[in-house]
């Protein structure tokens, strides 16, 4: 994997998190200017987080966060009858969920990868898109000032957000970098 953009965060205050994008190479391709560019960031600090013993989250805003990965296309640990897993068990999850009938969202592609069943979820951009609008209450993002650069580096953006609940950067109570693919464009 290919990592786009190195991101720095303040440590959220309330509902609002500011922070820096800066990409990892010197050409310069653009900031997304949309929400769904932060929401993306909330998303990703989150699942970089949780993989170091960090960024801790409720279990309904973890549930939450793994079904908007989920929009964005994700994949599926399932068994042989394609019910949905428990993550890191061959225990199917409770209550019982059959990826393909209850979703509708298999997309033709089930795979196996190191003994393990996978089925590839169709991404749904307009529902992230809808899902986004309920949580990213303000966006704004602004290129920093280009004449500081190093010839190697890429350029950089700040940004400030708000979300409509604290919850969802519960995770960010501290400064925080990461790493992400993110672009803040959707998958078709």
């Amino acid at each position: 994997m290919t990592y786009i953009f190195s991101v720095f965060t303040d440590a959220a205050d309330g509902t609002t998190l500011s922070g820096n994008v800066q990409y990892r190479d010197p050409d310069n391709y653009g900031f997304s200017q949309g929400p769904i560019f932060g929401l993306q960031l909330i998303m990703d600090a989150w699942e970089e987080g949780r993989h170091f013993s960090a960024g801790l989250v409720s279990a309904a805003t973890e549930s939450e966060f793994k079904e908007l990965f989920d929009l964005l296309g994700g994949e599926v640990r399932v068994d042989e009858d394609g019910y949905r897993l428990e993550d890191s068990s061959p225990n199917v999850c409770i209550p019982r969920v059959n990826v393909i009938e209850r979703y509708n969202q298999f997309g033709g592609q089930s795979y196996r990868s190191h003994g393990q069943h996978y089925v590839k979820l169709r991404p749904q951009p307009a529902e992230f898109a809808r899902r986004t609008a309920e949580i990213i209450v303000s966006w704004e993002i602004r290129e920093d000032d280009l004449t500081n650069l190093d010839a190697d580096e890429g350029t950089s953006a700040s940004f400030t957000l708000k979300v409509s609940d604290p919850r969802y950067l519960e995770h960010l109570t501290k400064n925080t970098y990461f790493q992400t693919t993110s672009t803040g464009h959707l998958p078709s």
